[in-house]
């Protein structure tokens, strides 16, 4: 390994939970960059141990907290899946901002860069418009356009939650959001297929607890608003026009429509006027770029973007 790894926990903003963090140093050499992580859905930090390594091994600083209703930043199994009955989207950015500023406070001389994953590349998106002066750069990995589907989706929500409540875990829902996501993929490669080729991860994946849990109808509702949020016309428009961005994604990643998202999301910002963006996509790789069987492929043209990008 490449790293040394602390643990730590600091309080949410939303005055009840306290958020679960963790920070990969490189055991080797002067840290050269601050990378931050947004991670995804029924997600946590220490999935990312692959990214940390190779990143660590190029001189890079690795952290990130566990959002809200995630990891171990979830009170009990009754928290995960939700980031607050109301006000969730809030809480998260700014727990991610309280993290950005003890990194920026820790390695104050260092270019930090953002990079979020799947539901957190939408998190990370927003978070941009929000603090826009807060980062060096944006990796955007793993993330979708705007979806048809979504006022539908959100018309359901909301009349399951009106009658259930916020807390509810709709299987409906569920189905709704990931029902097709394995439709490409055989049926011998099993439910989560689309996460990765990598089937010795998809085993982990399959015995992780805090990988398997389904989402409350607010989780859901806060899920389909950021996706609506970091794919409106304001959010392009308002985006830091000279901000560096990598945009990440595989052709068989059914999150991005299998590269329609991401060449979207890219699209749009240029025609919004940015300047300095760049899209990668990654023949035949899945959701999870990080755990993929090409993964090293990613890391080093991720480490490449980076020293071209801040340093």
């Amino acid at each position: 390994m490449n790293y040394d790894l602390s643990e730590f926990q600091y309080p949410s903003s939303d005055g009840k939970h306290t958020i679960h963090a963790e920070l990969y140093t490189p055991k080797v050499g002067t840290p050269r960059a601050i990378v931050q992580l947004s991670h995804g859905m029924v997600d946590f930090v220490g999935r990312y141990r692959y990214l940390a390594d190779a990143l660590c091994g190029a001189g890079f600083v690795f952290a990130g907290n566990c959002h809200l209703g995630h990891g171990k930043s979830a009170g009990g199994d009754e928290d995960l899946g939700i980031f607050s009955e109301d006000g969730g989207i809030d809480f998260v950015l700014r727990d991610l901002h309280a993290m950005n500023k003890y990194l920026r406070a820790a390695y104050p001389n260092l270019p930090l860069v953002l990079l979020g994953h799947s539901m957190g590349s939408f998190i990370a998106r927003v978070y941009t418009e929000r603090y826009p002066h807060d980062i060096s750069a944006l990796i955007i990995h793993g993330t979708g356009g705007p979806n048809p589907a979504l006022p539908l989706a959100k018309a359901i929500g909301a009349t399951v939650e009106f009658f259930k409540g916020p807390r509810h875990r709709s299987a409906l829902i569920t189905n709704l959001a990931f029902g097709s996501y394995n439709k490409k993929f055989d049926k011998s490669e099993g439910p989560d297929a689309w996460l990765t080729r990598d089937t010795a991860v998809i085993k982990e994946y399959e015995e992780e607890k805090l990988s398997h849990f389904r989402f409350t109808v607010a989780g859901y509702r806060d899920l389909f608003r950021l996706v609506g949020l970091s794919n409106a016309k304001k959010w392009f428009n308002e985006f830091p026009k000279h901000l560096p961005t990598l945009i990440v994604s595989g052709t068989m990643d059914p999150v991005g429509a299998y590269g329609k998202g991401p060449a979207y999301v890219y699209k749009h910002l240029l025609l919004a006027g940015c300047n300095n963006v760049t899209l990668k996509l990654y023949d035949g790789a899945r959701h999870e770029l990080h755990n993929e069987t090409n993964r090293d492929e990613v890391f080093r043209d991720i480490i490449e973007w980076v020293e071209s990008a801040v340093l």
